[in-house]
């Protein structure tokens, strides 16, 4: 059993960086070596500025390396929600870029810097986990094109099978501009864009202490002391406690993979009909994929809100997996791995300022996309550039005076979760029946 990412076979697991005498002073200097930190860090270099990206392990050991390999836009906010919170103005702005500008914008960025990551459009199809799922999605999804263009259409349970090969939902919303990559190849594409584009980027270089001076902040880092002009927090899920304000605005919840033996084009196309990336709109959360090459299956899903052991999570997954799929049973698993996803109070990502620290964080989930894209408007903003402008630097970032960094109540969440999803799915074989 592979404990590493999937993702790392091919691609090669991410690797430190060549040691270098860190400079005394930097223009920027970026927390964080995954896509969020990469991206901006590229984007201040060819702005003219000088940069150092930092990060405790090698670049992208989280969860830029480590993800479920899906790409593409929207999360579980509703159009409704966001209306209500922020005005439907910014509603509308903020929904365009999730779905569109921040899936176009890594694409784009893909073709510039000819990254080959696996990149296939395949869709992206919403499994719907009760009938009461599939109206609400339904209403939220008229509200949604009625504010943006995007390429949506709702499935009903008897098409059900065109996208996926189980009897266990309820119907689903297909979405065009998704697709699926190798997280780890999209990683070590935009590193090696950061470096050509002049930005010197250090693994094992954790921040141990970070304070104002003057100007500008001094940073303690791997024994020695950089002085910044600015500085942006790119550690999403991976947020420590030293860096003020920021870190007591977003809560790190584990996600966990597992992936099976091959199983064989045919058998796998079989379950994937047209080779869609899926998420289901259950509590657990559950999200899986055909590999790249057609021969597997990537499982992911919340197994747990806390740090899980191995055993654990492997189990539950290995369940959830056989109950979508049950000729699955006796398939063995090859891989299993966990990481970090950044989530904020609202479920929304932010860009910003708090304190004097940039920060650009709290993908709830939706990194492959959004990451890059937000650490390219945090850069921009830095740059005073206008391509900065996003609605994502409009809204708040609150906290919680409960919380000081330890995400004690994710324990509890986590048994609430579980009982909703008992009573969802009740209420759903209760209809089937009917």
């Amino acid at each position: 059993m592979m404990t590493e990412p999937y993702w790392w076979d091919s691609a090669g697991p991410p690797q430190p960086t060549e040691r270098r005498e860190l400079p005394k002073e930097v223009d920027v200097l970026v927390v964080g070596a995954g896509l969020t930190g990469l991206s901006a860090s590229r984007t201040l270099a060819k702005g003219g500025k000088s940069v150092l990206c930092v990060d405790a392990g090698p670049p992208g050991i989280g969860a830029s390396s480590r993800n479920g390999g899906m790409i593409g836009g929207g999360h579980r906010v509703t159009a409704d929600t966001m209306c209500a919170r922020y005005g439907k103005q910014v509603a509308a702005r903020l929904l365009r870029e999730l779905h569109l500008d921040s899936t176009e914008f890594a694409l784009s960025l893909m073709a510039e810097e000819k990254i080959d990551c696996d990149f296939s459009r395949t869709g992206r199809f919403v499994a719907q986990w009760a009938p009461a799922h599939y109206e609400n999605s339904a209403r939220d999804l008229d509200r949604l094109q009625s504010m943006v263009r995007i390429d949506a259409e709702m499935v009903p349970r008897n098409r059900q099978h065109e996208e996926l090969t189980t009897d266990l939902y309820h119907g689903g919303v297909l979405y065009g501009l998704h697709g699926g990559l190798n997280p780890a190849k999209w990683l070590a594409g935009l590193l090696r864009a950061a470096e050509s584009a002049g930005a010197l980027v250090q693994s094992h270089s954790p921040v141990t202490d970070l304070h104002r001076t003057g100007s500008g902040f001094r940073a303690g880092i791997a024994g020695t002391s950089v002085r910044a002009g600015e500085v942006l927090i790119a550690t999403n899920g991976y947020t420590a406690g030293q860096f003020g304000a920021t870190g007591k605005r977003i809560f790190p919840v584990p996600s966990y993979i597992i992936v099976t033996e091959e199983l064989g084009t045919n058998r796998v196309r079989s379950l994937f009909p047209k080779d869609r990336m899926i998420v289901e709109t259950r509590e657990k959360h559950c999200y899986y994929r055909p590999s790249p090459d057609g021969k597997r299956i990537v499982f992911g899903g919340r197994a747990a809100l806390f740090q899980a052991p191995p055993w654990f999570f492997r189990r539950q997954l290995t369940g959830l997996l056989t109950g979508i799929f049950p000729e699955l049973k006796g398939v063995a698993i090859t891989h299993s791995w966990k990481g970090n996803t950044g989530f904020t109070f609202e479920m929304s990502p932010h860009v910003g300022k708090i304190d004097g620290l940039w920060h650009a964080m709290g993908y709830c989930g939706n990194g492959n996309s959004m990451a890059p894209y937000l650490g390219y408007k945090a850069a921009s903003r830095i740059l005073g550039d206008s391509n900065g402008e996003t609605a994502f630097a409009e809204t708040p970032l609150p906290d919680r005076w409960w919380f000081r960094g330890q995400p004690w109540f994710l324990i509890f969440v986590d048994a609430a979760f579980r009982g909703r999803d008992a009573w969802s799915g009740m209420r759903g074989r209760l209809a089937k029946r009917s």
